[in-house]
């Protein structure tokens, strides 16, 4: 496992903001309060900011969101598998297990997911072996994505890599709004300089203005990147341009978020005569 890759993963994942909000002096006053402050209400022990899933080191495309979904099971659900959390990193695993996770979270040697399916906590006490929860839908997703810009020769997760504008998990986007702009500032530059990836696809409307806001001046001529016309389709020239992010000069797009309302858009249909662009940008190499 690279150092540097290593370094990083644990930089996110053990992030001094999140002491910072559970701290009595500051209150609510912390821009992060609201999204740590919400894993309240699900139980076990707390669960740590996720840096980034896929192949960061030698990926060709970032798939940008708003922040990862908390990683709870429902005891009521039907599904047995769905009763139970994934098997996630919390604050008292060691350094170098959290590290494994999210850097290798979908090599197949080290049984973090299988299929796209995660895999759940408490599984030897319940059957002896691991338990595997449903295909996951928004990976499915990024996998489609990936594979039409990219090919299917590869796995998907080795030329894409999902990170986010804001790491801590919530539900249903509690806290990201408030923040973003640190979240982003302490973060998100960091990890994109360890990605060679020259096509970053922003995915969702809150991870479109949360970019807008940690870069102002880039959008000054852009105010309706992350926004839909008349057709129902982002304008190419609105929302298609390169961007100084992360260290070096990178094609940006947006796209809707695949559970927004009115299902699942994708790139090919999204930006019809400006694919071979984005399929452009992806197969570059710096």
């Amino acid at each position: 496992m690279p150092v540097y890759l290593e370094e990083l993963a644990l930089s996110v994942a053990k992030c001094d903001e999140v002491a910072a909000a559970n701290d009595p002096h500051f209150g609510e006053k912390h821009p992060c309060h609201k999204i740590v402050r919400s894993q309240d209400r699900h139980p076990g022990p707390f669960q740590v900011p996720e840096a980034w899933a896929g192949n960061l080191a030698q990926a060709r495309v970032v798939f940008l969101s708003s922040n990862p979904a908390i990683s709870a099971g429902d005891p009521t659900a039907k599904l047995p598998a769905k009763r139970f959390a994934e098997k996630y990193p919390t604050a008292e695993w060691p350094d170098a297990e959290i590290a494994d996770f999210m850097i290798n979270r979908f090599s197949p040697e080290h049984v973090w997911v299988s299929d796209r399916r995660h895999r759940k906590v408490d599984e030897a006490q319940l059957t002896g072996g691991p338990v595997w929860g449903s295909k996951e839908r928004y990976w499915g997703w990024i996998e489609k994505q990936t594979n039409a810009l990219l090919g299917s020769d590869l796995p998907w997760f080795e030329g894409a890599v999902m990170t986010e504008v804001v790491h801590c998990k919530s539900g249903n986007e509690q806290g990201v709004h408030e923040a973003a702009a640190l979240c982003s500032t302490k973060h998100m530059g960091r990890i994109l300089e360890a990605t060679p990836a020259k096509l970053v696809v922003v995915v969702g409307g809150k991870a479109a203005s949360s970019l807008r806001a940690a870069y102002p001046s880039a959008f000054e001529d852009k105010p309706l990147f992350g926004k839909h016309g008349a057709n129902g389709l982002p304008d190419p020239q609105q929302n298609i341009f390169e961007l100084h992010i992360g260290g070096q000069r990178r094609l940006v797009c947006f796209i809707k978020h695949p559970s927004a309302f009115g299902g699942s858009a994708h790139l090919t249909s999204t930006y019809p005569t400006d694919f071979d662009r984005l399929q452009a940008a992806a197969a570059a190499r710096s």
